[in-house]
């Protein structure tokens, strides 16, 4: 929910900044550093995934849902 509501719901609140640091407008800005929040909230989320065995569950998955010999794919 963290980068839908980064980049989606909080525009508005922050549109109207006359803020510009380094002389890029705010609203850039932040849509710049929303994107940098995504990539830490995924790479957190893939850690925790990892964490608690999502990987062995995915071999399972595959293994289990592989066409046998005889069988189409």
């Amino acid at each position: 929910m963290i980068p839908f509501l980064w980049q989606v719901a909080l525009v508005p609140v922050v549109n109207d900044v006359d803020v510009a640091p380094l002389h890029i407008p705010f609203l850039m800005l932040w849509q710049m550093l929303g994107i940098v929040a995504t990539t830490v909230v995924i790479a957190v989320v893939f850690r925790l995934d990892r964490a608690a065995g999502v990987d062995d569950e995915e071999r399972r998955f595959a293994a289990a849902t592989e066409p046998g010999a005889g069988e189409r794919a």
